[in-house]
């Protein structure tokens, strides 16, 4: 594996629909040859586990298949997945999506091109696998000061693992939103570029972390939004919803660190933000200058709280 420069991230539960036709497509890749998967396998089945096996035999090392016997949540295997990562870039890659075949080798022309440390690209939104149709989401149009505010990134991004020990790993307590949060410190870390290829098509079935009925994906955006500054995007109906999650604090490896230690000027951050919370929207939602001043008391609370960890 001397010559690895690319490793995947690709956490794999009850994936088996899917995995046959991935391992197919692999070897399209045209950077193939410095690829490395690194599959965290959760409960695999043996015709799972068979079919990984003949793939490593017609392609010997390119596969780190890690057989998990008892299903760990998605932070947990991502950061595993970057743990045992043999290459210089990492990038996320689910089963149930795929790339182009220069999807790879183009976000890291667009690193090394640009002296970059993070690549993303344009993808297709699919409702069905292995369909090529679908909405395009395109980055060329989105302004830079959204990288730490919205998820731009997409399901496709690299970026290099030493980045990980400033910007930190996937927030290991969050079920929908670990990208989302680990993106924007991402953002704050490193310089962005774009690729210039699209991607790859990533599929929305409703039937994922973020996307199928009664997600965590509202309440854990709000914890995020919270925990950045990004007031002005709160829907403040699942604001109780967060009560469950340590704002200040990520956990990853068994630890828990704050917030603070992987954002520059953390606490400028949040203090500028809160300009949004705009009196108008908690008026709408309580219908009282006394609900506004409740939510409000509730708000900088956690905000001193966040800051002051």
């Amino acid at each position: 594996m001397q010559n690895i420069k690319v490793s995947t991230i690709t956490p794999c539960f009850r994936m088996k629909p899917y995995l046959k036709k991935f391992l197919d497509e692999l070897p399209q890749q045209t950077y193939f040859d410095n690829l490395e998967v690194v599959l965290d396998h959760n409960e695999p089945d043996l015709e799972e586990i068979a079919w990984v096996k003949e793939f490593d035999a017609t392609y010997p090392n390119k596969i780190k298949h890690i057989i998990v016997e008892k299903v760990d949540p998605i932070g947990t295997s991502m950061n595993r997945c970057i743990k045992e990562a043999s290459g210089e870039l990492v990038t996320i890659w689910n089963v149930d999506d795929l790339r182009t075949p220069n999807s790879i080798e183009s976000q890291v022309n667009a690193i090394i091109g640009n002296d970059a440390d993070i690549a993303i690209g344009d993808y297709t939104i699919v409702r069905k696998f292995g369909s090529t149709e679908g909405s395009i989401v395109h980055h060329g149009n989105i302004d830079a000061s959204e990288y730490a505010r919205s998820m731009v990134f997409g399901p496709f991004v690299m970026f290099k693992k030493s980045l990980c020990e400033k910007a930190g790993y996937f927030d290991e307590q969050l079920k929908s939103g670990a990208d989302f949060d680990l993106s924007i410190r991402l953002a704050y870390n490193g310089k962005v570029s774009i690729a210039k290829e699209l991607l790859g098509y990533y599929l929305n079935e409703g039937k994922g972390a973020s996307t199928r009925p009664n997600s965590k994906q509202p309440a854990e955006r709000t914890v995020i939004e919270l925990r950045y500054g990004i007031f002005d995007k709160i829907d403040l109906s699942f604001l109780p919803r967060t009560i469950e999650y340590s704002i200040p604090y990520i956990t990853f490896f068994g630890e828990t660190f704050p917030v603070k230690k992987f954002v520059p000027n953390y606490a400028a951050i949040i203090q500028s933000g809160e300009n949004g919370i705009h009196k108008s929207i908690c008026k709408t939602l309580f219908k009282s200058t006394t609900g506004y001043n409740k939510l409000t008391y509730f708000l900088k609370t956690k905000i001193k709280k966040i800051i002051h960890t």
